[in-house]
Formats: structure tokens, sequence, C-alpha cells
């Protein structure tokens, strides 16, 4: 018995949900083999793909949009200057950390 359609079958691997599990479980692997600090890359990419995500669905504020920003001109970091990548991730953290005390005040 067939639960899905072709049809339907097209749709999920369009999906950008789907898109983003196939990378985090295809960088699940990868992350085996590479460098330890790679993985980092892989996570703060998947989070950059989820504000994509969350930017369709009209549910990127402005505060997700500025993380998404410094991520993409700062995770290139790791491929040469690995003291500056990690502390490009202290200060993402930081950012985030602003995001979740701001919305504990409202």
């Amino acid at each position: 018995m067939r639960l899905f359609t072709m049809k339907s079958m097209e749709s999920i691997v369009k999906d950008p949900h789907f898109k983003l599990l196939s990378f985090l479980i295809t960088s699940a692997r990868g992350c085996v083999d590479e460098p330890p600090l790679y993985g980092t890359l892989r996570l703060i990419d998947a989070a950059s793909r989820l504000i994509d995500i969350m930017k369709e669905e009209n549910k990127a504020v402005e505060e997700l949009i500025k993380l998404q920003k410094m991520i993409e001109e700062n995770k290139s970091l790791v491929m040469y200057d690995e003291k500056a990548y990690i502390e490009f991730l202290d200060r993402l953290v930081k950012e985030l950390a602003k995001i979740i005390k701001t919305a504990g005040n409202i």
C-alpha cells in the first residue's frame, strides 16, 4: 500500500520544511568526517535557512532578519579565521539573547 502519490511526493520534496530536514540529516552525516568547527557552520547555515522559511510564512521579525544578515556576512570566517569566526558566534548568541530578553519584557 502506497501512502503517497507521486504528485504528493513531488510537493513534499519541494517544501521548504522538507528541504531543511534534508539539509539537517545530510549535515549530520557530513559532520562525521568534517573538521569539528564545520558542524557549527552547518548549524548556523540551517538557522539562516529556517529564517528564510519564517520569511516565507510571514513569521520573521526584523530582529531575526538581522541575525540572518549577521550569519550570511560572517559564516565564511570559518574557512580562514577561526578566532574571528568564534567571536562571531559569540556575538550571534548575544543578539539572540537580546531578542529573548526583549520578548520576555513584553
